[in-house]
Parts: structure tokens; C-alpha cells; sequence
């Protein structure tokens, strides 16, 4: 899987990431211009708002839905995202705790199961709470589109579902028909599909909208990205 929960319990100056309020959110989008303008070596400025803000949130989708998709599939286990919790003050990648002690099981031979889970405590849990709070943020910084935030939501599970499905070929399929459940569900139609299979056997997820990371000086192309060609990436 791409990112994992750390094992110790959240601090005090932790938030919980279904929690996360406008100000809070400005913050992290301008850790994020700041640490791809420092890749690119560029001033923040010339990292645009609405780049730093998409970025983030489809960051936060990844590290947010990796673990929950692989406790289901691989443990059964179903992790309640809306527990995450993040500490707005620390440096560096974004690191999440939990507040759950116990894991009510889920029945991770059942796909559907696990993708009424994600969408219950993942999307609807965390990620709208996020786009929310970044629509909340005054105008003047910007603002991201709606479905672009979806496609990214789509975008990062479907690569959730990949990295787990290399690390456990045995889930991998169930993993693919998460995503395919959710990308036709009404939180993320319209957000993207898998076009046919790799060299490897795992299928290969084309989104209908860009991230955006393109327009970070001297970036290129996503894998997934409608804007690109099919094999072509930054």
C-alpha cells in the first residue's frame, strides 16, 4: 500500500481529519505550494493557489484511502477514516494517527461491502468535510473545482488499489472492483474508468479531469491524467 497509519496514538495538538476547517486547510495548501515550489525551484508565487489546494487534497485522498482499502481487503478490518488524525503543526510529509482501538469487522470477500465502507467514512467522512472547507476559504486565494476534487478522490483510489494489488497479488482483483463500484457510484460518476490492462496483468484507470500538477514550473503529465496521451507521464 502507498502510506500507512503510524502506531501511536494521536497527541494532543492532533485534529481529527473530519474536522478540519477552513484555516486549517489554507495552511496545509500553502505547506504544499511551498514544498513544490522548493522541488521546482521556484518562489511559492509562482505555484498557483488552486494547484497547491488540488494537490493536497488528492495527497490527503491517497494517504487517507490506502490504509482503509487494505485493512478491508487484506485483515477484514474495517478502519473508520473520520478517526485520522493529523498534527497541523509538524514538518515535513503529512503523518496520521488514529483514535480507533477497535476495528469492527467487514467482510473483505464481499467488494461492494468495502466500497459502501470507503464511501461512508472515507468520502463522505473526510474528503467532502475537505472540499467544503476549501470552498470556505476567501475567494481572493482561490478556489478548485468541485470535480476536479472528485477526480481526484477517484484518481487516488484507484492508484490505492493498484500499489495494493502489486504488493498482494491475492486482493488485487477484489481491489479493482472497488474502485470500478465506486467510480460508477453517484459520489464518483463520471470521475474516470479503467481503459484495459498493463503489461503485468493490473488494470490501468484513466481519469477525466488533470490535477493540475502541470502547471507546476517544470512538471509534466500524470499517468492517469485526461490530458495526457496513453503511456505518456511528467
Amino acid at each position: 500500500m502507498l502510506f500507512v497509519l503510524d502506531a501511536a496514538p494521536p497527541g494532543p495538538r492532533w485534529r481529527a481529519l473530519g474536522d478540519p476547517g477552513p484555516g486549517a486547510v489554507a495552511a496545509e495548501v500553502e505547506r504544499v505550494r511551498g514544498s513544490l515550489a522548493g522541488s521546482a525551484g521556484v518562489p511559492a508565487r509562482e505555484v498557483e493557489w488552486r494547484v497547491g489546494a488540488s494537490l493536497f487534497q488528492q495527497g490527503l485522498a491517497t494517504r487517507t484511502l490506502s490504509p482503509v482499502l487494505a485493512a478491508a481487503l487484506c485483515h477484514g478490518a474495517a478502519l473508520r477514516a473520520e478517526d485520522f488524525h493529523r498534527d497541523p503543526g509538524a514538518e515535513g510529509p503529512m503523518v496520521l494517527r488514529t483514535s480507533q482501538r477497535w476495528a469492527e469487522p467487514i467482510a473483505r470477500e464481499d467488494p461492494a461491502a468495502v466500497a459502501g465502507h470507503i464511501a461512508a467514512t472515507v468520502l463522505a467522512g473526510v474528503l467532502e468535510p475537505v472540499a467544503a472547507a476549501l470552498d470556505a476559504v476567501p475567494r481572493g486565494t482561490g478556489r478548485v473545482a468541485p470535480g476536479l476534487l472528485r477526480g481526484n478522490t477517484a484518481s487516488a483510489l484507484a492508484g490505492a488499489a493498484r500499489s495494493l494489488g502489486l504488493a498482494r497479488p491475492a486482493v488485487r482483483e477484489g481491489a479493482e472492483e472497488v474502485v470500478r463500484l465506486l467510480a460508477a457510484s453517484p459520489a464518483l460518476a463520471g470521475t474516470g474508468s479503467y481503459t484495459g490492462r498493463d503489461a503485468g496483468g493490473a488494470a490501468v484507470f484513466r481519469r477525466t479531469t488533470c490535477c493540475l500538477y502541470y502547471r507546476v514550473p517544470g512538471a509534466g503529465y500524470c499517468g492517469d491524467c485526461a490530458l495526457a496521451a496513453p503511456g505518456k507521464s511528467g
